[in-house]
């Protein structure tokens, strides 16, 4: 392919200056001319726009400064570089034009290389803008690709995780048989693995495409630091190793900060301490690094026994995808991840992390991190049980969209057993259709991504219906032609609640639902405990 041959506009008064700029560089160029500031404005919004203008001063009407200026001011042609040509020679005019928004000044009478050196260079470092350009448009464009498809890969693979946890929840309920019992808990505990090694990966490339951000609110931060020690329990009372917590008095007790990725950093070095280690204990310790008048910097060690570093992969065992050997993988399995994803979550809290180790005698892992101070100390929330009480002494009636048949039946049950009664629809479509026999339900769960008609077209929908507005085009197409009125006589002047499933988990995904209408949002795999919370936010007095 041919290389892109540039457009200049040459503009002066001077029909000899026009023709001699013209021919000299006619065979580099293409040349626009132009015998007046005004028309010289004119040809610069016409297309395809020059890429270089060539301006003198002195002419009649418009001067050369202020067509420059009235170039600059404008959108469509303030990115198009300026040079003057002038008989002016005072050092007062050459700044005068740059002040104009000129990139170079060339003086009357000039020599043909100059010009066209000057020319070139300015045309050199055009091409390199619009290669960085290029380079930065391609790279949003893979960064928005690789946005959708994990977006994709989240829905496809949680879409079946929920259904796997959940059934395997409802059989251990079931289940009497001690065999039949291990077998079931050695499914779930494979599915946790799965889960905490697909959330490794959606976590790191979210952080990577930068739309990892931080949910601050006040906690309770020694609560936090014991909370990640009792998710880590079983495991490492099945390896017979203790945990030896020590928290600092000196620690503030409520700090305003995320808990929950605070809780995640710990998780993963207890994770790794366990896997790595034979014999205990296990030492976490908290403690105070600085003290400031509105944050505070914690420092949080986690001391283990176990095979330890070797002192040349000290530098690697942070980054991506890497382990201190290959051998370590193949024996304790793992991705990789968690010590990115934990340096990576550090400094998001204006924090680092670094280890302490040497090989064959365990290993020190630190991290600081920053908080805020908290105003007041944070509400103590109501146990998973007690909402699950709640819920039993308030049945609704539920009409459940859901394109999957194993989370439609798992949910179906799980509300079932809420003694709430249940309507199901495979997609937006059929919803609407039982929305038109029949509108008396007190929710709508509605899964976000359905063939057919997705959860946020179904609620744009609806909420067009209740406000008695015609539905956008775009829905529209997707219905019946009579569907849309008789959609809107249904269900005008009503707000209906509509509660979000979905598998997705990139950023924006929440703002998506809320903007599309929804009330709530949940993220697949959903388990009982949190459909119970949601439901119980929506009821009355809830």
């Amino acid at each position: 392919m041919s290389e892109k041959k540039y457009t200049l506009l040459i503009v002066d008064d001077i029909i000899d200056n026009l023709m001699l700029l013209g021919e000299a560089m006619s065979p580099e160029y293409k040349i626009k001319v132009a015998t007046s500031g005004a028309q010289g404005l004119e040809l610069a919004m016409q297309e395809p726009q020059p890429d270089l203008i060539l301006l003198d001063i002195m002419m009649p009407g418009l001067d050369g400064y202020e067509v420059c200026r009235r170039l600059k001011a404008d959108s469509r042609s303030k990115h198009i570089p300026v040079i003057f040509l002038s008989a002016l020679d005072k050092e007062s005019d050459e700044l005068q034009g740059l002040d104009a928004g000129a990139v170079d000044f060339i003086t009357k009478p000039f020599k043909l290389e100059i010009v066209r050196a000057r020319i070139g260079t300015q045309i050199e470092l055009l091409r390199m803008r619009q290669q960085l350009q290029n380079a930065r448009l391609k790279a949003e464009a893979a960064s928005q690709s690789k946005s959708v498809f994990l977006a994709n890969m989240s829905h496809e693979i949680r879409t079946p995780m929920s259904a796997i946890m959940g059934m395997t929840d409802l059989a251990l309920e079931k289940a009497a048989d001690p065999q039949q019992r291990s077998y079931l808990e050695t499914v779930k505990l494979s599915a946790d693995s799965l889960l905490s090694l697909i959330n490794d990966i959606l976590d790191f490339s979210k952080i990577e495409a930068g739309q990892m951000e931080l949910d601050e609110h006040p906690f309770i931060l020694a609560e936090a630091v014991e909370a990640a020690v009792r998710t880590v329990s079983v495991l490492s009372q099945a390896k017979g190793l203790e945990i030896i917590t020590a928290i600092s008095p000196d620690l503030p007790r409520a700090v305003e900060g995320d808990s929950l990725r605070f809780r995640q950093i710990i998780l993963n070095l207890l994770s790794n301490a366990i896997k790595f280690s034979e014999r205990g204990p296990i030492r976490v310790a908290a403690t105070l690094e600085k003290a400031g008048p509105e944050s505070v910097s914690a420092r949080v060690s986690v001391t283990d026994r176990g095979i330890g570093i070797p002192a040349d992969k000290i530098g690697t065992v942070f980054s991506a995808f890497s382990q201190a050997d290959s051998s370590v993988s193949r024996k304790f399995g793992g991705t990789g991840l968690g010590l990115a994803i934990c340096r990576q979550l550090c400094e998001l809290m204006d924090g680092r992390i670094w280890v302490e180790s040497e090989e064959g005698k365990g290993a020190m892992f630190s991290f600081i991190v920053v908080f805020g101070l908290a105003a007041e100390e944070p509400q103590q929330k109501k146990s998973a049980a007690a909402l699950l009480d709640d819920v039993r002494l308030q049945p609704m009636r539920i009409l459940l969209v859901e394109d999957n048949p194993a989370n439609r039946f798992l949910l179906r049950v799980v509300l079932e057993k809420f003694n709430h009664q249940v309507t199901e629809a495979v997609d937006g479509v059929e919803a609407l259709h039982v929305l038109l026999e029949d509108d008396r339900f007190d929710l709508i769960l509605s899964d976000v991504q359905m063939p057919r008609l997705d959860g946020y077209s179904l609620t744009r929908i609806i909420r067009h219906c209740e406000r008695g507005e015609a539905v956008d085009k775009e829905s529209a197409s997707k219905l019946e032609v009579s569907m849309t009125e008789r959609l809107r006589r249904q269900l005008h002047g009503r707000h209906r609640l509509i509660i979000a499933m979905t598998a997705n988990a990139m950023s924006g995904d929440q703002e998506k639902c809320f903007a599309a209408g929804m009330d709530d949002y949940l993220t697949k795999p959903i388990d009982k405990n949190q459909i119970a919370a949601a439901l119980k936010r929506w009821q009355p007095g809830g």
